[in-house]
């Protein structure tokens, strides 16, 4: 339970892991970043950073491990971390590692070719949307409408701003 919530905390922070962003490469504003972080998990700043990459890290080597087996002719079963969803808001800054061995240049390309970034803009709405869904399922039923309410609102409130102005 601590490590879904460390997970969620650090999913509301995208200045931990967004390195586009400037405020990523701020020390001090990620230090103070952390901080909250901490407060809001219950553990001090350091674990939680270490933690943090630590889960982070096994997420990513999960998601490589899925893309070697999607990419295999016989595909077979596989048994999923069972955080596997939590962290699916890391998705868009995911990119596979380049491959050494024995792939030959057809079989690195149709790697790399395997969430082209047309698709990967597209999905990050949905990614963005189903790394709520741990926090909204906590929700008492009543809440959990009302939040789905408010959103529904506030999404076409946009649209209808976004027609307006063309």
């Amino acid at each position: 339970m601590a490590a879904e919530k460390l997970i969620i905390a650090v999913c509301a922070r995208p200045e931990l892991y967004d390195t586009k962003l400037v405020m990523y490469r701020d020390r001090a504003v990620r230090k103070k970043t952390w901080c909250s972080v901490s407060e809001e998990v219950g553990l001090p700043p350091d674990q939680c950073r270490k933690r943090w990459k630590s889960l982070r890290d096994l997420y990513m080597r999960e998601k490589r491990k899925e893309l070697q087996r999607r990419n295999r002719p016989e595909g077979g079963p596989c048994k999923r971390w069972k955080y596997s969803a939590v962290p699916s808001f890391l998705d868009p800054f995911f990119s596979p590692r380049e491959m050494n061995g024995n792939m030959d240049a057809s079989s690195e390309d149709n790697m790399r070719s395997t969430i082209p970034d047309q698709e990967r803009r597209g999905k990050e709405t949905e990614l963005f949307l189903k790394s709520l869904i741990p926090m909204i399922d906590r929700l008492p039923p009543m809440r959990k409408g009302a939040l789905k309410l408010k959103i529904h609102s506030l999404v076409f409130e946009a649209v209808s701003e976004f027609i307006d102005f063309y």
